[in-house]
């Protein structure tokens, strides 16, 4: 078997092409173990107290971590992750980034990114929940915002 990588700017998502002569056990494992990592990172389950509710990724706007704890923040809410920032970070889809130490946003959600006296700041779909951006992040803030479809 033979795996060819093929990384460029012109690509606006990842995509995998598996070519073969015919369809075999093989094939089919193959694509199961890909359908399964795609959907294993789909839903996060996020806690309010005692109550769990599980989330879709494209519902949250960001998480950040407050007190040593990892948060899911929503248009409306903040749940609780059972995960640290870094683990989110190597397993979210393309459209979240890292934009500061204790930040990791959606980029399909961000309405605006605007400059301010005290930094880089991150305004939202139908919310009015900000975060701010670090100097180190922004330039690929601003690549990823580019490239975004319309």
């Amino acid at each position: 078997m033979k795996i060819r990588v093929d990384v460029s700017p012109k690509y606006s998502e990842k995509e995998i092409v598996i070519k073969s002569p015919e369809e075999d056990d093989e094939l089919k494992q193959i694509v199961d173990k890909i359908k399964h990592i795609e959907s294993e990172f789909s839903q996060i389950n996020g806690y309010i107290n005692e109550t769990v509710y599980s989330l879709d990724l494209k519902e949250i706007l960001f998480f950040e971590t407050n007190e040593r704890n990892v948060y899911a923040h929503t248009k409306n809410n903040a749940f609780l992750i059972h995960y640290r920032l870094y683990e989110l970070d190597n397993n979210l889809p393309d459209s979240f980034l890292r934009v500061s130490k204790s930040a990791i946003i959606n980029v399909d959600e961000i309405i605006s990114l605007s400059r301010s006296v005290t930094g880089n700041l991150v305004q939202f779909k139908n919310t009015y929940k900000t975060i701010y951006v670090s100097r180190r992040f922004l330039k690929e803030l601003k690549n990823r915002l580019n490239q975004r479809k319309f």
